[in-house]
């Protein structure tokens, strides 16, 4: 009975052993998905590194797949716990990336440029995920769900899509100045888009729209959230006060130009603070995004201590 075999038990350093190989074996299988992927999607992707960053709209995509990266490495041990199960959900994104390519690439004579790379840019990430899913298994997708989600922001905003998008925040930003302009008693009469003021009048054009620092502001609220943010309710709660604050913003930069052009020097409207001076109204949209964190984060404490 003392000669009993305990060759069923498996050792410490045998688990160790085996948990490495299984994911060398799955860095491997990962490793050659990524070739294929590149080998297919090398082209689209390419054009889409030139156009966003020649496109001061979209120019922050390049960065998108460096910063999901470092999220997923920052969460690492928990990402690639043993954790492994096979889910359909990998094989139906494989497929659905698939299925956009070739309507993609079928369809490109009848796209616009700017819709073709949002068909392709989707139709990679989807596939990438499936092949993610596919390889490390459903649960690491759950613990990577935020930085892999992320990567969708890589998408271009369709065409359309962008014009709506750029008139909103040309809307709102007109009807924001208006106020700061009465606010402030500065005589002013609108037309549209266009205020006169006593000695000039200014018009919000759809490059004053705001795009570019909406959108900036827009990501650094979703990274915000995540990182800072611990529940679900908080979360969702700054992602709401990204758009007025991105509108307040604008509001104060319009009036800001509009006002010492009228009342100091018309030249201010061609110098520099017009063309390059954006980031310091975006200072300013950093602060109130910050001071809304802090009184989430506050909330949360409490809501944490009556629920212990």
């Amino acid at each position: 009975m003392n000669d009993q075999s305990s060759s069923d038990t498996v050792s410490p350093k045998d688990d160790v052993l085996h948990r490495k190989q299984w994911y060398l074996n799955r860095n491997v299988l990962f490793l050659a998905f990524n070739a294929l992927f590149v080998l297919i999607f090398f082209g689209p992707l390419r054009d889409l590194v030139r156009t966003s960053w020649n496109n001061e709209n979209d120019n922050y995509i390049p960065f998108i797949p460096f910063i999901s990266a470092y999220l997923i490495h920052l969460d690492r041990q928990k990402i690639f716990a043993l954790k492994k199960s096979f889910s359909v959900i990998g094989l139906l994104a494989v497929g659905a990336g698939i299925l956009l390519l070739f309507f993609g690439i079928n369809g490109a004579s009848l796209l616009g440029h700017r819709d073709y790379l949002s068909i392709i840019t989707f139709s990679a990430v989807t596939l990438w995920i499936g092949g993610f899913t596919i390889t490390y298994g459903i649960g690491s997708v759950r613990a990577a769900i935020f930085p892999l989600l992320f990567l969708f922001l890589m998408v271009p905003i369709p065409g359309a899509a962008l014009e709506k998008i750029i008139l909103f925040l040309q809307t709102a930003s007109t009807e924001a100045s208006s106020l700061f302009f009465h606010a402030a008693g500065v005589p002013v009469a609108r037309d549209g888009f266009v205020f006169h003021l006593p000695t000039l009048d200014v018009e919000v054009a759809k490059q004053c729209s705001g795009i570019h620092s909406s959108l900036a502001l827009l990501i650094t609220g979703v990274l915000a959230a995540y990182l800072f943010l611990r529940t679900g309710w908080a979360r969702v709660f700054l992602m709401i006060t990204i758009v007025p604050i991105a509108v307040v913003k604008n509001g104060i930069r319009i009036f800001t130009l509009a006002t010492l052009g009228a009342y100091w020097d018309k030249r201010i409207l061609d110098s520099d603070l017009h063309r390059k001076g954006g980031v310091v109204f975006f200072l300013i949209a950093l602060v109130l995004v910050w001071a809304v964190i802090v009184l989430l984060r506050k909330m949360e404490r409490r809501g944490a201590l009556k629920d212990g």
